[in-house]
């Protein structure tokens, strides 16, 4: 494969459909992408086409494998007129969407829906409102639930980022694009946050310093204060908290007195609500690693969040996959650069994601249980295991994606899947996908095996066989492969043909099949392990190729560089607006194109102003008074975002036949000193 075709097959196909002029999303998109590193191809769908492009055929259906956006005016939905007559097509529409959007979904077809802010100047009617209200609220709530999409309301996130206006009636009735500049680079910015919290890893583990960062003061040295930002702080964490992430604390303290300010009235945060501690005199860096070592989780799943540069450049330095964050210096600033972290984006939290930290709980109860057992029968009996297998439902796949994402230690084949690729892999003909969920006497270990199949050539060939670690060594993957066996024999086949991918960390499951089928040591290369049915010896063989399961749609990490978290630093503490966002953006010009003519520099007042504009809309520099606007790449999404500006800027109200017409900056500063010359001001 060519350097060219290596860099096509690495870009996200990512494809956007609207019932509502879309495009002006395209430059603010562009540029995340960029700031993220994902290389991607943007393809609109036609104007007003939602239904049709997720219909067999459409632009969004036939894009399986990539990222799909759904954008929603559900003002366009309701007709004018009595309400009693608007409601019924709205509701028809609404739920039309819903059982297209649900098609795509079991087809393999996945993205995010945004739902731009409703109208709110003029006042609409209370029913109007209400009726657009429970409209989204039903497309929130179905998405929920439906494979593979998930809806984000854009209205709170407007105001995240300071737009004062989402709606523009000028640049509606000039060029139908009814939304203001911010509320476009918000939706671009929501969009991107959401790409990039489903194609990056996520992170378990939060790391809190506990002075001047869990609270204002320093324990044993004065008054300790939980002010306002510091609560909002505690309440951020705790949000996290039940989102799944396990929340651990590295401080240099004395481990009495922080317990004694974490069980006061004023601190939200308890004990109980740390999964681990080092409190302690060592190095940061030390307690991390400690820290990791006693959850089992690797570093690379660790965020480290301190009031200290230093002490974050010392884990930066010792741990370089730890995500370490320094904090604002000022507390006020706190709550926002919390906000404005995208590394505490998530996708939708799985019912194992909101009881990790009680697993966890469970899973050391378990450990103090196994060092008082006699003998490791014994344990096992205490423990009255309960393992349930069933096949797999809809409400699971997101688990089940999650698995074959994360479990690396009792992961036979390895193979890779999207909630896309999954859906698509179950849909086809003879797939068969079971699932194992454990529960003891200390808790529920939730869904934590996975067994995907199917029948092909009188065998029974693996595609998946995965168990969690937490739930390793206690006879389930004994129970999981005596199901497999079973299966066949119902199923009539003669064999079970399980590929292999050995790997640095799957050394558990390569223990587990040399029990079956009697492997080699140190194997490296790929094999199938084949089981008979009857009574024939079971055997391996080697297989050709990289991979021993081909057809599954692997998860596309975002690239990332070495400066991560100087880049998620800048985003939280810079980037909190959608105006700070324009001006970063369009901070990125392109110098004056060579062939552009000679440069005729506008004069003072007016020219200068427009020059100004054009630049910016252009992202060119520098404007001429002489320079053409169709010349430098001008169109109609453009020239209404310039009428836009003119129309704030100078006060006068143009039309794009006045802007085509006069397409210089000279000529169209000209017809702006007429107008204010005859008094004609914008309405």
């Amino acid at each position: 494969m060519s350097h060219q075709d290596r860099e096509a097959a690495d870009l996200i196909s990512l494809r956007i459909a609207a019932n509502f002029t879309i495009e002006p999303i395209e430059e603010f998109l562009t540029y995340w992408l960029s700031e993220l590193k994902i290389p991607a191809t943007v393809r609109f769908a036609p104007y007003n086409q939602v239904f049709q492009q997720l219909l067999e055929g459409g632009l969004l259906r036939s894009n399986p494998g990539g990222i799909n956006l759904v954008a929603l005016d559900l003002d366009a939905w309701l007709v004018d007129g009595p309400i009693e007559k608007a409601r019924p097509p709205l509701e028809r529409t609404v739920k039309d969407f819903l059982r297209v959007l649900g098609t795509a979904g079991s087809h393999g077809v996945g993205g995010a829906v945004l739902i731009f802010p409703s109208v709110t100047h003029p006042q609409p009617s209370e029913d109007r409102t209400a009726a657009i209200a429970t409209a989204k609220d039903s497309i929130l709530a179905r998405c929920a639930s439906t494979t593979g999409w998930r809806a984000l309301d854009l209205a709170p996130v407007a105001a995240l980022y300071s737009v004062a206006e989402t709606r523009d009636p000028f640049t509606d009735e000039l060029g139908n694009i009814p939304f203001t500049e911010e509320m476009y680079v918000t939706a671009a910015t929501a969009a991107a946050r959401w790409i990039c919290s489903v194609s990056s890893k996520a992170r378990k583990v939060i790391v809190l310093d506990c002075d001047n960062t869990l609270w204002q003061g320093i324990c044993g040295e004065g008054p300790v204060l939980v002010t306002a930002p510091y609560r909002r702080l505690q309440e951020f964490m705790l949000r996290q908290r039940d989102d799944g992430m396990l929340l651990t604390l590295a401080s240099k303290n004395n481990e009495s007195d922080v317990m004694e300010i974490l069980e006061s009235g004023q601190s939200l945060l308890k004990p109980e609500h740390f999964t681990a501690w080092q409190i302690n005199w060592q190095t940061k860096s030390d307690s991390v690693k400690s820290l990791s070592e006693e959850l089992g989780l690797a570093l690379n799943s660790f965020v480290f969040l301190d009031d200290s540069p230093y002490e974050c450049m010392e884990v930066r330095n010792a741990c370089p996959e730890v995500l370490a964050i320094a904090l604002p210096p000022v507390a006020e600033s706190i709550p926002a650069f919390l906000n404005h972290l995208w590394v505490f984006d998530r996708p939708a939290a799985t019912e194992e994601d909101r009881a990790r930290a009680n697993m966890y709980e469970a899973e050391r109860r378990r450990s103090d249980l196994s060092k008082s057992a006699l003998t490791a029968e014994e344990f096992l009996a205490s423990l009255r295991i309960e393992i349930e297998i069933a096949p797999v439902a809809e409400i699971d796949v997101p688990r089940v994606v999650q698995l074959t994402q994360r479990t690396t230690q009792f992961n036979v084949t390895g193979v890779l899947y999207t909630v896309q690729s999954l859906t698509a892999k179950l849909a086809q003909a003879g797939s068969e996908c079971y699932t194992v969920r454990v529960r003891d006497v200390f808790g529920d270990y939730g869904l934590v095996g996975v067994m995907l199949f199917e029948n092909a050539d009188a065998s029974l060939r693996v595609d998946t066989f995965l168990l969690s670690c937490r739930a390793l060594g206690r006879g389930v993957e004994d129970r999981m492969m005596g199901n497999l066996k079973r299966w066949a024999v119902e199923r009539g086949v003669e064999q079970i043909v399980i590929p292999v991918a050995p790997t640095a960390r799957n050394r558990p499951a390569l223990e587990f099949l040399s029990r079956l089928c009697e492997l080699p040591p140190d194997l490296k290369s790929p094999f199938e392990c084949v089981l008979s049915v009857a009574r024939g010896a079971p055997e391996w063989r080697p297989t050709a190729g990289p991979s021993p399961v081909a057809g599954a749609a692997p998860v596309r990490e975002v690239s990332r560089s070495p400066n991560t978290d100087g880049e998620l630093v800048h985003i939280a503490g810079q980037l909190q607006s959608a105006a700070a966002i324009v001006a970063a953006a369009r901070n990125r010009k392109k110098r004056r194109p060579t062939d552009a003519g000679p440069f005729v520099a506008p004069s003072y007042g007016i020219e200068e102003t427009l020059a100004q504009i054009w630049s910016e809309c252009l992202a060119i520099e520098p404007i001429g008074a002489k320079d053409n606007f169709f010349d430098f790449g001008g169109h109609s999404l453009i020239a209404t975002r310039i009428l836009a500006r003119v129309r704030s800027e100078l006060g006068i109200d143009m039309t794009l036949t006045d802007l085509f017409e006069k397409p210089t900056v000279g000529e169209m500063a000209q017809h702006i000193s007429q107008a204010l010359s005859q008094g004609s001001v914008a309405r």
